[in-house]
């Protein structure tokens, strides 16, 4: 198997230390190139060397991990974000269909998070993700609009007022927007609900989400469900409908 060459770079060298030593242990396939401390060593070595996978922390004196990805615009690795919590950052990332972990390292989410990028052709449109995710942070109202999203050819990029509906299609989710579309996004319902994560979404059934303004009516018979704009008939669980009605109206 080919060996994924690997750099970490984050200012707090516990950190790195608690990364090396999960990848040593629980990820072979990850071959690790360099560690940094310093991000402008850090943004010197990249521009010097092929590299296949980044661990890079965001928030770092003197660079921080979006300007260093600025810096190399195009680039053509996968990253994975290394943060602690912050809610806006997050929900960027997620908007921007790219990966992270959260401080402190857990091990499962580690190797959750390699083995989606095992998966992964290399991503053509990494820079676009990447330049996605810098507009998301430049918007001061945190009200995201616009979204990407996974599927089999590639990433979609669209906005979320767009989106009518969303069924779930096993690991799948089935995308529905005004223009009449349909995309099989590469992501689960509990997992693109999560992302979404905005109050016009509701979650009806377990097999469906729905954007509240494209809603026609709800109707009682056969135990009741939502009639959309497009004419799709979706499902309301009986463990939802109270709390549907209320989100609705």
């Amino acid at each position: 198997m080919t060996s994924i060459k690997t750099v970490l770079i984050d200012d707090e060298r516990h950190c790195n230390e608690t990364l090396e030593y999960f990848i040593q242990k629980y990820l072979p396939t990850l071959k690790i190139e360099a560690i940094f401390s310093d991000p402008v060593e850090a943004l010197d070595f990249l521009k010097e060397n092929k590299i296949d996978l980044v661990f890079l922390d965001i928030q770092m004196p003197r660079l921080n991990g979006f300007n260093l990805l600025s810096e190399l615009q195009p680039f053509d690795f996968e990253v994975i974000f290394v943060t602690a919590f912050d809610e806006f950052a997050i929900k960027a990332i997620k908007y921007a269909a790219l990966d992270f972990i959260q401080k402190p390292v857990q091990k499962e989410e580690l190797i959750e998070a390699v083995k989606l990028v095992e998966k992964k052709n290399k991503i053509k449109e990494q820079h676009q993700l990447f330049d996605h995710l810098l507009n998301l942070m430049k918007n001061e109202s945190k009200n995201f609009s616009k979204i990407s999203l996974p599927t089999a050819k590639g990433y979609i990029f669209f906005d979320i007022d767009q989106i009518m509906w969303c069924e779930a299609q096993g690991n799948y989710s089935q995308i529905k927007i005004k223009t009449g579309e349909e995309y099989l996004a590469s992501k689960n319902l509990k997992s693109l609900h999560e992302t979404l994560d905005d109050p016009r979404f509701i979650r009806s059934h377990n097999s469906f989400i729905v954007n509240k303004y494209y809603v026609k009516s709800f109707v009682k018979a056969d135990g009741g469900y939502l009639e959309m704009e497009d004419g799709k008939a979706v499902s309301v669980s009986r463990t939802r409908k109270e709390q549907v009605l209320r989100d609705l109206f």
